[in-house]
């Protein structure tokens, strides 16, 4: 919105003006609270005890003051951010020297402007005057109680408001952080008064002073009024002005009667003015030059009738505004709005007309007015939505297109509920609408509703109810409801329905040359559907062509879109020269529009794109530089990760990549579809395979494989292939043919020969392989990460002290048996049954295994004695095999055909080793002996790993005791979050993270992380998370985050 300068100014303090000491020594008592409430009805002169205490403080301050129906709490923030930056206060939402907030959610503004005062080292006073202006809904006094909550001591609010503050401050006052000025103490005093008469300069009694103050109960404005009726009057009506019976419009009228004609006139006519400039003054009195109406304004200033806030605008306070209105009659005060109207009529000020009109009190010609402007009127929100709720529901249910502006009002303050409540009475009257464009759009509006609510299945059900009843000619509806189903299916991952309902709109532009929704058509289809099939030919040519279409009608933000999607597009085809062009023009929209919302798009794909040219320094740069801006979407988020690890992994810092696409996939999940994410997981295996995770990794690429099959993503689905070709050929698991046969037409039919140098470390593991058996020639690739496949990891877990000959056995992390120098992996053992077998024996180390329960985990397809035949063969196997590794001991016991691992021979068994250090741990735990507790619940934490058994987490048979283990993990690192809570807040955030990384849904670890977050001062993060763990449990659970036991801080966030 604009910015109106005038707001920034105090009142001016006059001479005659008595200093209210008592007050003011009140005030500097509590400076250092963080809220300064003066708190009470008009005319007990709140903002002039403000004005002198801002006139008297010498720390850093700032004035707004707020006009009647004009701010909403959005354009306070705006012009709170506005006047801190021009004071050169604080600078946050400064581009190139412009202030860009507008562009801002009030979320990320409140959030900014903590972060700000966080680092604010000086105290600061922001004086909020006639702050029951602000029009407060229900989403903004959440945050308002979040900003103010969350002061930092050095930051103080001086608010003056006419009525209850419009949330508690109950916190703040039990913290003793708050002071509140009342009614009460604005009341002058006996003393006071006789100072104030003296400075006025007017003979007066004592007995006469008396009356004064018995009359007029210390209230400063009648006081004034009083005063001013006996300086102008000479004391001619003093025995009505001491009629203790009068109220104070009365003692108004009086004063108003001392009045010259012209000046009655004059003061009569600005009563009804909504803003008192002397050009419209000039008007209306047809004044032949303007001094005579700036003498006139000077004298009801000198009056003290008006305030003076510069030489164009003046103010009328509202209870001598009131008084005048109340005492002007009816006919009169009508003639006097005629004449505005025509005025601003003439000025062609649709507000000014818009105002007189209301005044007027005839809602029809209102309503006439504001559905013949109301592209324009509609944008000043707050102004509309009042009036609208002030017209009796009998006139809404006369014109139905009231409820459907109303409605358009609400969806813009994300009100959807009570937007669609506003739109479906509409839809039940639509035959009593005239308006052609609402009859048409009425029903798509309420489908968008459920779209913005991220309600598909709703967006589905009824969008397929309407498309029968849609004329054919209407062929707008058309297309925007198949847009909305279509990209409703894609968000639902159903590629088939989305495509079929995307090509039906395309196919309806084209018929009817509907060129404004084609560009946005094509986009789509190329995003949604041909992007996920790996159709590269179908998505360029989509995306190029909707990009014409922009940059011929001049469309600066399909332009914008469509350059970025480009541009990344070309990053993952690897052809980087393409996309560095793309990123160029963007750049230029980007400074040509000055569009805040496109600087973390600019510089998440600048990373990403560095990151592929392996300039690591300049990527570093640009995701700092997108790093404060990410957070305006989960889309932004996950995109803001997944190039963050991308980095890390480049940079040689593998795990911290490994936890930055954990967060990327969880993020995801709540603005992805099923196939999107896959692009993730697969840079999530080339991670795991980075930090030699190679079993962890082989469940996960086998599962993209099988998701990409679906709708036959082939680029996702020849990416995989290759990983699992690295995997087979590094673990030496023979490669199936049909693998080899179509990962080699996949890479020929479709030209994706750029996967080779988009993965080159794999690819250079793998050139015997491409060149000898796929055929393939390559160029020279060299990989530019920091890997040596040929170096395998250490073992990291606790082994015992002196190295004896037995075996250890590690299934944490991976599968791995150690025996002196030797070690046994996934990748010596052929017969992976056998392996898994001897796992499952490991794993249940403390018992007997019956011959039939083995049967059934591992070969329940097949005959009886078929199963058993392949039992023997798998025992002899192992057996085999471990003789061979140079075992001499026996470790599979057999009796009555039951199995057991044999525990009578010396080994270590690393799973065996996490339970009893998890049992000690727990012991001393209960037993309050936390600093050994903590050192056996370290231990048993290195043991974990990467979890237990990661190769297997999807086989009957170790999914109980994976799951087990976990269990025990998560308590191990709750308590180890306990114990560093209050010592370690960085050690302790770790645990948390790790905590929930593997299980995201825990109410109290989520409540506790946020809590920690807000503790440590880094509230931003925590409002980014707590919207990301929302919007997880609504997409996942189908529930909010919130429960009685969540913190007083998340209940703010309820928005």
């Amino acid at each position: 919105m604009e910015i109106i300068d005038l707001v920034f100014k105090p009142l001016a303090i006059k001479k005659e003006h008595l200093k209210r000491n008592k007050v003011i020594e009140l005030l500097n008592n509590n400076k250092n609270k963080n809220i300064l409430l003066i708190t009470a009805p008009s005319g007990y002169g709140k903002s002039v005890v403000a004005s002198m205490f801002f006139e008297e403080l010498k720390e850093n301050k700032v004035w707004l003051s707020f006009p009647d129906n004009y701010f909403d709490f959005n354009a306070f923030l705006d012009h709170l951010i506005y006047i801190l930056n021009k004071n050169q206060i604080i600078k946050i939402f400064q581009e190139n020297g412009e202030i860009t907030s507008s562009f801002f959610t009030e979320e990320e503004k409140v959030v900014e402007l903590l972060n700000a005062f966080a680092k604010y080292d000086k105290e600061l006073y922001i004086f909020l005057d006639s702050f029951e202006s602000i029009n407060f809904t229900e989403k903004y006094k959440n945050l308002l109680n979040l900003w103010i909550n969350f002061l930092p001591e050095n930051i103080h609010l001086v608010i003056t408001i006419n009525k209850n503050f419009p949330i508690s401050l109950a916190k703040l006052k039990m913290n003793n952080k708050s002071f509140e000025i009342t009614k009460k103490d604005l009341e002058f005093t006996f003393d006071e008064l006789n100072v104030y008469i003296n400075k006025s300069r007017l003979d007066i009694s004592l007995q006469d002073l008396l009356k004064v103050y018995q009359i007029s109960q210390g209230m400063p404005f009648f006081i004034n009024i009083l005063i001013t009726n006996l300086k102008l009057n000479s004391f001619k009506n003093a025995d009505q002005l001491f009629d203790s019976s009068n109220e104070i419009d009365d003692f108004i009228l009086l004063l108003t009667e001392g009045l010259s004609q012209e000046l009655t006139i004059f003061l009569k006519i600005i009563s009804l003015m909504d803003e008192i400039t002397p050009k419209v003054c000039s008007k209306i009195l047809e004044a032949k030059n303007d001094l005579k109406i700036y003498e006139y304004l000077e004298e009801l200033v000198n009056l003290n009738l008006i305030e003076k806030i510069d030489d164009s605008t003046y103010y009328m306070h509202e209870i001598f505004r009131l008084a005048v209105k109340k005492n002007i009659p009816e006919k009169e005060k009508l003639e006097i709005y005629k004449k505005l109207l025509l005025i601003y009529q003439q000025e062609k000020d649709p507000y000014g007309q818009f105002y007189c009109l209301i005044h007027l009190n005839d809602v029809e010609k209102v309503s006439e007015f504001f559905l013949n402007h109301s592209d324009l009127l509609i944008k000043d929100y707050s102004i509309i939505k009042e009036w609208l709720d002030s017209i009796p529901t009998i006139f809404f249910e006369a014109n139905y297109e009231l409820y459907f502006y109303r409605g358009v009002i609400e969806e813009k303050y994300s009100m959807f509920d009570e937007a669609l409540t506003d739109y479906m009475k509409v839809k039940k009257n639509i035959e009593k609408i005239d308006n052609q464009e609402i009859k048409q759009i009425i029903d798509t509006q309420i489908i968008g509703i459920y779209w913005h609510k991220e309600d598909y299945e709703k967006v589905i059900q009824l969008g397929i109810e309407l498309l029968p009843k849609i004329s054919k000619d209407n062929y707008q509806s058309i297309v925007s409801l198949q847009n909305l189903l279509g990209t409703s299916y894609a968000n639902l991952s159903n590629l088939e329905e989305a495509k079929k309902h995307l090509y039906k709109a395309l196919d309806v532009c084209e018929e009817n040359n509907f060129e404004e929704m084609k560009s946005w058509i094509l986009n789509n289809i190329a995003y949604n559907i041909h992007l996920i099939e790996g159709d590269l030919e179908s998505t360029e040519k989509y995306y190029r062509q909707a990009l014409k279409m922009f940059d011929s009608t001049g469309d600066l933000y399909g332009k914008a879109l469509l350059t970025a999607n480009l541009a990344d597009y070309y990053i993952n085809i690897n052809q980087l020269e393409k996309a560095q062009k793309h990123l160029e023009t963007y750049n230029e929209i980007y400074i040509q529009t000055k569009t805040i919302a496109y600087f973390p798009v600019l510089k998440i794909l600048q990373a990403k794109l560095y990151v592929e040219q392996n300039n690591l320094k300049e990527a570093s740069e640009s995701l700092n530089e997108a790093k404060n801006y990410y957070s305006r979407s989960n889309f932004l988020q996950a995109n803001y990760f997944a190039v963050r690890s991308s980095y890390l992994l480049k940079s040689g810092l593998s795990q911290k990549a490994y936890n930055n696409i954990e967060s990327t996939i969880k993020i995801a999940k709540t603005c992805f579809n099923k196939y999107q994410i896959l692009n993730f997981e697969l840079q999530k295996v080339r991670i795991l395979i980075h930090l030699k995770q190679f079993e962890k990794a082989i469940p996960i690429v086998n599962k993209i494989i099988d998701t990409a099959k679906e709708p036959n993503a082939k680029l996702i689905l020849a990416q995989a292939l290759l990983f699992k070709m690295f995997l087979n050929e590094f673990l030496n698991i023979p490669k199936a043919e049909e693998d080899i046969e179509q990962l080699l037409m996949l890479i020929k039919n479709n030209n994706y020969y750029f996967v080779f140098e988009k993965f080159p470390e794999i690819t250079k593991f793998l050139e015997g392989f491409i060149v000898n058996v796929l055929k393939i020639e390559l160029r020279h690739i060299q990989p530019t990460e920091k890997f040596d496949f040929e170096e395998l990891s250490k073992i990291s877990v606790i082994e015992p002290k002196t190295v004896l000959s037995f075996p250890k056995i590690y299934l944490f992390g991976g599968f791995k048996l150690i025996y002196g120098d030797e070690t046994l992996s996934m990748n010596k053992v052929k017969n992976q049954k056998a392996l898994d077998l001897f796992k499952f024996l490991a794993l249940n180390y403390n018992q007997w295994i019956i011959q039939d329960v083995l049967i059934e985990y591992f070969w329940p397809k097949l005959p009886v004695q078929k199963a058993k035949q392949s039992l023997y063969v798998a025992i002899h196997d192992i057996r085999k095999r471990l003789k061979e590794f140079g075992l001499k001991e026996e470790y599979i016991s057999h009796k009555n055909k039951n199995y057991k691992f044999n525990t009578d021979k010396p080994y270590y068994l690393d799973y065996e080793d996490f339970l009893n250090r998890y049992e000690e741990g727990t012991k001393m735990m209960n037993n309050k002996k936390y600093l050994k507790a903590k050192e056996i619940y370290l231990e048993a934490k290195e043991i974990y790993s990467y979890g237990l058994l990661p190769a297997n987490i999807y086989d009957d048979w170790a999914i109980s005791k994976i799951e087990d283990a976990e269990e025990k993990y998560l308590k191990i690192l709750s308590s180890l979050f306990l114990l560093e809570k209050e010592k370690d807040s960085k050690q302790a955030e770790n645990y948390l993270e790790e905590y929930l990384h593997i299980n995201p849904f825990s109410d109290e670890m989520n409540k506790e992380f946020i809590n920690l977050l807000i503790k440590n001062g880094e509230r931003k993060r925590a409002l980014d998370y707590y919207n990301y763990v929302n919007k997880l449990y609504k997409k996942e659970l189908g529930t909010a985050f919130n429960s009685i036991e969540i913190s007083y801080f998340i209940k703010e966030f309820q928005i």
